[in-house]
């Protein structure tokens, strides 16, 4: 798996389960999900996220599994710590390390306000084409990590898809625009009842080579769908089901546990 398909399955793969305002004590959740093209398992990933009234983090970790350990064993491990307030999330500190085809790397990403406030990448990216459409200091202003960017706050399901999240993963900037899509039942370990469907756009806004092929395809031919489900009656809602369509095939995601930590 690459950094971009780390990416975008981070943006899909969040639970985020609870309000502020529902919580004396901090309290873990615990969700995983399983990944799979054309039907065979690639990845599997789970999150434990630790809520305070006013603070959050998410402990994360992707790994590849099945058939794709054959050809390149990928981990990814994941921490995002914030702010809780009002309708929104604030993060502060978002870490990404994770290695592939025996290389390790590493994404750190300082908040501020809503905004990026430094980027740091190891190993530094190489010399760009000149083709690479540079992030510009505007792209980075209220915008969010993969992880904090599921979080959805919304009165009702209908309410969840009217938004877009803005993406910044220390490389690509982009757009992810929902749009309802219907209510559908869901089930597994922890949870029960309807998930409203959102269609999503994948727009880039920067951060990424203008000819490249993956890039065009998730913009302008790829199908994205993302459920959300409401974790009890916080008004909060995260994703159950998601997928994403690739040259390679369609990236699925299922959530096989969304419920509160032992």
């Amino acid at each position: 798996m690459s950094r971009g398909i780390i990416t975008i399955l981070a943006l899909v793969a969040l639970v985020f389960p609870t309000m502020a305002g529902a919580l004396e004590a901090p309290k873990k959740y615990r969700t995983e999900y399983s990944i799979s093209v054309l039907g065979l398992r690639i990845a599997k990933s789970n999150f434990i996220s630790t809520l305070s009234a006013s603070d959050f983090t998410i402990e994360g970790e992707i790994s590849s599994s099945g058939i794709a350990r054959l050809f390149d064993r990928t981990k990814a491990r994941t921490l995002v710590s914030g702010k809780l307030g009002g309708e929104s999330s604030l993060p502060q500190s978002y870490a990404l390390n994770y290695t592939s085809g025996g290389k390790a790397k590493k994404t750190l990403l300082a908040f501020s306000g809503g905004s990026v406030v430094s980027t740091q990448n190891t190993p530094p990216p190489g010399a760009r084409r000149p083709s690479w459409l540079p992030v510009s200091e505007a792209d980075l202003k209220a915008v969010t990590d993969p992880l904090s960017a599921a979080i959805i706050r919304a009165a009702n399901l209908r309410e969840v898809c009217k938004r877009t999240l803005r993406v910044y993963d220390g490389e690509i900037r982009a757009d992810l625009k929902l749009s309802y899509a219907g209510i559908k039942p869901f089930s597994t370990r922890g949870f029960k009842g309807d998930a409203v469907r959102c269609r999503a756009r994948f727009v880039p806004v920067s951060g990424y080579h203008q000819d490249r092929k993956a890039i065009d395809y998730l913009a302008n031919h790829s199908r994205i769908e993302v459920a959300f489900g409401q974790i009890g009656r916080t008004g909060v809602y995260a994703p159950v089901t998601a997928s994403v369509k690739t040259k390679i095939g369609t990236v699925r995601l299922y959530a096989r546990r969304f419920a509160q930590a032992q």
